[in-house]
């Protein structure tokens, strides 16, 4: 009697699995892994995304180690911040072909609602855009970002961004390497290299417009990447998406410039040309 009864009751009561199934569909429950980004390259970087370990021995506290791809990454708020690291920004810029450096660290960020990405904000050059989920693209539930050649500027489509003259224009073709990097976690002080407040690199900006220094690490980034990760998000440029993902689509800007010259040009042409012609007339008598 006994055993029926205890049989009775195990198909009575609800099965653990539904638990099992919930946490399945909700990732491990650690939404700083479950959305570690996926990175996709330009064909051709010669520099992808690597470790801070390959500045063992250049960079205090960090310590040697296997070279990996890897994402450095926090949680601030709603919002997440993972960091990338380069060896170097092989991108030049202007007629001077400078913009070179060692060092280059960039910054992928997305705010949670409910568990999900609802927002995202890439680093580009000095700024940054912001895009609502629509144009984010996903693989599985880890949001995509694709890197442009040299500069990796990240964004949230790939195509070719075009910048303003002398700059070059952006190739985040999408078609080089696709790296799911490994998670470290930061913190201002945790692991010992976030404490380091000097450069990463030795490049050093000279009088040749456009030079660069090598950038200095996370904590002590500009424009309140760090210090400020929703006053950063605001300040970022409204979403193009899906828009300006090829050459001349959005170089208004450019013609502009283009155009004043080439007016200013001819404006100066017709006043230098009716000078000439005032010096040649013969003098009234």
């Amino acid at each position: 009697m006994r055993l029926r009864l205890g049989l009775a009751l195990v198909l009575l009561c609800p099965a653990p699995a539904a638990a099992t199934q919930t946490t399945s569909s909700s990732g491990t429950g650690d939404p700083l892994a479950d959305h570690s980004p996926v990175v996709v390259h330009a064909r051709g970087d010669r520099s992808p995304l690597t470790s801070v370990r390959a500045f063992a021995g250049r960079v205090p506290g960090v310590r040697r180690g296997r070279v990996r791809p890897t994402i450095y990454g926090r949680r601030v708020g709603p919002w997440l911040q993972y960091w990338l690291f380069f060896a170097g920004n092989g991108q030049d810029r202007g007629v001077l072909r400078t913009g070179r450096h060692e060092g280059d660290w960039e910054l992928l960020q997305y705010r949670l609602r409910g568990g999900r990405v609802v927002q995202g904000v890439y680093s580009q050059h000095a700024g940054a855009e912001r895009c609502g989920r629509g144009p984010l693209r996903f693989a599985g539930r880890r949001p995509v970002a694709y890197l442009a050649h040299g500069s990796h500027a990240a964004y949230f489509v790939p195509g070719l961004r075009d910048r303003m003259w002398p700059d070059p224009n952006d190739e985040a073709d999408g078609r080089g390497r696709r790296m799911r990097p490994r998670l470290v976690r930061i913190s201002t002080d945790d692991p010992p290299w976030m404490r380091h407040r000097g450069s990463w690199g030795g490049s050093r900006a000279g009088w040749v417009p456009g030079e660069m220094d090598s950038p200095r690490g996370p904590a002590f980034q500009p424009h309140g990447r760090w210090s400020d990760a929703a006053g950063w998000a605001a300040a970022a440029r409204p979403c193009r998406g899906r828009r300006c993902d090829a050459r001349g689509e959005c170089d208004g800007g450019e013609t502009a410039v283009a155009a004043g010259l080439a007016g200013g040009s001819l404006l100066a042409a017709l006043l230098a040309a009716r000078r000439r012609v005032r010096r040649r007339a013969p003098a009234s008598s």
